[in-house]
């Protein structure tokens, strides 16, 4: 594996190549990038074994546009985050990236490590259900946090998450974009990203979270399991053109990491009226279930914890998961 100090070096010759738009011998790229030039032939070195394509004449190189391609080069390149992604651990394919994050948490890995993968095998959301994830077409990913919170308020945290989903893809496509609580987004009432968090706590302590997301960047109506087809979409479907699946990515981290850091210090008071702007369900009628409970009313709003206030007759209650559908 490319350890991240490598790839960050290389990504500065593909931002380098990126922002020129003119073809380059090494010599030129290692002046223009600040590197020395066994590391430029590293990292085209790099390049060609990873089939990440270079547009190579006569040994000089162009590059004109990020390749959509799982390169933690590629990862690095454009990322603009103190914390968030600064580690990279990147894979063709894998069983799960929350269960590797896990992994990495037990050994000590520093908030904001990444995992990500072109495919899963079992890719997993709420409930335990099967998150369906094909390869080079999806974004899925876990960032491993060590909030210094308390518990009650880590609900929430799956709506921060949310909204720089919301944020990430608006930013890339222009289509507005929707949370549905707990953890979903929605695009045209469809279901196009989902999050799940995972907690390792004690007491009076978190000890780490791992936060999941999937979100469905390119995938096509036929690309998606005839059992959720009517209820999901993808960023390509609403846009009606493909993305490239790392412009978003690099969206979301430098937006959730500003959004992390208020909300440890300020709680949910920080997103002001978008929180309840972006719901889909605040103000409407809903049906929640938690397991063989099942519970209608009106929902009215969301805590600072991230619970939601459901009016049941006379009486509101406050719910801290569940699974919401509209009437």
């Amino acid at each position: 594996m490319t350890s991240s100090d490598d790839a960050k070096k290389f990504a500065r010759v593909l931002r380098y190549l990126l922002d020129s738009k003119e073809r380059h011998s090494i010599d030129q790229i290692a002046h223009g990038a600040g590197l020395k030039r066994a590391e430029v032939a590293l990292a085209l070195s790099h390049f060609a074994e990873s089939g990440l394509k270079l547009d190579e004449e006569n040994k000089a190189y162009t590059l004109s546009a990020l390749p959509d391609s799982i390169n933690p080069a590629v990862l690095f390149c454009g990322l603009g985050t103190r914390v968030m992604g600064q580690t990279i651990h990147s894979y063709k394919s894998i069983g799960s990236t929350n269960q590797a994050a896990r992994h990495l948490a037990e050994s000590g890995a520093g908030e904001g490590t990444l995992v990500i993968a072109d495919r899963q095998s079992r890719g997993r959301g709420r409930l335990g259900r099967t998150w369906h994830s094909p390869g080079e077409t999806g974004l899925y990913f876990s960032l491993l946090l060590r909030p210094w919170i308390s518990i009650i308020r880590m609900p929430a945290l799956s709506q921060i998450a949310a909204m720089s989903v919301c944020r990430a893809i608006e930013k890339v496509c222009g289509c507005p974009a929707q949370v549905k609580w707990p953890n979903d987004c929605l695009l045209s009432g469809r279901k196009v990203a989902g999050i799940l968090v995972e907690l390792s706590a004690e007491l009076d302590k978190i000890n780490y979270a791992i936060l999941g997301i999937g979100i469905n960047v390119n995938n096509q109506r036929g690309d998606l399991p005839s059992r959720i087809r009517s209820g999901a979409t993808s960023v390509a479907i609403e846009s009606g053109r493909r993305h490239n699946r790392f412009n978003i990515l690099h969206y979301f981290l430098a937006d959730f990491e500003k959004s992390y850091s208020n909300f440890q210090k300020y709680g949910l008071r920080f997103m002001g009226h978008e929180l309840v702007g972006r719901s889909s369900v605040l103000g409407q009628r809903v049906n929640v279930r938690l397991g063989k409970l099942r519970l209608s009313g009106i929902a009215m709003g969301i805590d600072q914890n991230g619970a939601l206030r459901l009016k049941i007759k006379d009486e509101v209650k406050t719910i801290s998961a569940g699974e919401v559908s509209l009437r």
